[in-house]
């Protein structure tokens, strides 16, 4: 049986990163890898479904944005590659209602019609999952539920070999620091805004956000510098970094912070882990389940300013403490995407003996 691993997009997409992380995790996944060459974000990658349909099963990491100019386009594409091959689809970037009344149903039927066409599916919580069964209908809902299976993202093996930084001196702005691409809602803004309170009770602190900005938001930068500017916040951008560079980054800054609201998952709060730190992460379905899975690696916010002054006060607090276990390891992830592609097999047979 021919079986595809396939990657669509971007190199630096982050739904690409997690795809070919996992690959190179696992010398039996990588063995199956297709890098299907990147189309820009919202582009139909050409050829794809004639390409992919030649293989016996195919599992994708999917992200409306890599697969077309709009959901319904992605939706179009994947639904018809689930007619013509066994499909497990990986979904990323559930959608939400946060986002926004038009955007959210465009999406939500997208990704309804890819959970209703796809042999198999894997979200990377139990928030998503359920997040994903709303986009489907009470109609449907029994039929997709059943093949839904939740991979958390892999995080670790844990980096935490620098010294947890120091208390603020006086006169040294501390970085309160955001981690990955910027876009809207991702709550930088209330970062910002916490940071002018701090600062009015004497905490020299800033904002910075580790990453670029995601394509398409470009003007998120010029009104988060405007809003920090207005309130009296030190506030940057430091655009890409690479690996090494950006893992001195999250062992020298001061407060790692996710104040996403509406976040499913979370690579980048795994980032933090993995390079040893305890992120301030503002209360949401995922934050909840992620500290009740791995207890003790995140500080749980309800009130962002009182977290983040106690994070400051605190700084130890701010590092994992050696006796939280993180998982599941990327081999580990890795094996478990291996075992769903080789599942789409076994379908088959139960198929033809039914």
């Amino acid at each position: 049986m021919s079986r595809a691993f396939a990657v669509v997009g971007p190199d630096r997409h982050g739904v690409v990163t997690h795809a070919l992380a996992l690959a190179d995790a696992s010398p039996d996944l990588r063995a199956h890898l297709v890098r299907v060459p990147a189309s820009p974000l919202g582009a139909a990658p050409t050829g794809l479904v004639d390409d992919l349909a030649a293989h016996d099963a195919v599992m994708l990491n999917v992200t409306d944005r890599i697969f077309g100019s709009s959901p319904a386009e992605a939706a179009d594409i994947l639904s018809e590659l689930a007619a013509r091959t066994r499909l497990a689809v990986s979904l990323h970037d559930l959608p939400q209602p946060g986002e926004g009344h038009d955007r959210h149903e465009r999406r939500r039927a997208a990704y309804g019609r890819i959970a209703c066409s796809a042999d198999l599916l894997i979200v990377a919580s139990g928030y998503e999952r359920e997040l994903l069964l709303r986009c489907v209908s009470d109609v449907d809902r029994p039929s997709v539920a059943p093949r839904v299976h939740v991979l958390p993202l892999p995080v670790g093996p844990r980096h935490d070999d620098a010294p947890p930084a120091p208390a603020s001196n006086p006169g040294r702005v501390t970085d309160l620091a955001v981690l990955g691409f910027l876009y809207p809602g991702k709550g930088v803004e209330e970062v910002v805004d916490a940071a002018a309170i701090l600062r009015a009770h004497g905490h020299e602190v800033g904002v910075t956000n580790y990453g670029g900005v995601a394509d398409g938001h470009d003007d998120v930068v010029a009104r988060l510098e405007e809003r920090a500017a207005r309130v009296g916040v030190p506030f940057r951008v430091t655009g890409y970094l690479g690996d090494a560079e950006l893992a001195v980054a999250l062992h020298a800054t001061g407060v790692p912070v996710a104040a996403h609201r509406h976040v499913s998952a979370s690579g980048s709060i795994n980032s933090w882990l993995t390079a040893g730190r305890r992120p301030v992460a503002v209360r949401g379905p995922y934050v909840t389940e992620l500290s009740r899975r791995l207890p003790g690696s995140v500080v749980v916010a309800d009130d962002l300013v009182e977290s983040l002054s106690v994070a400051l006060q605190t700084p130890a607090s701010t590092w994992l403490d050696p006796s939280v276990v993180l998982g599941p390891t990327a081999p580990d992830s890795a094996a478990e995407h291996l075992r769903l592609l080789e599942s789409l097999e076994s379908l088959d047979v139960r198929e033809a003996t039914a």
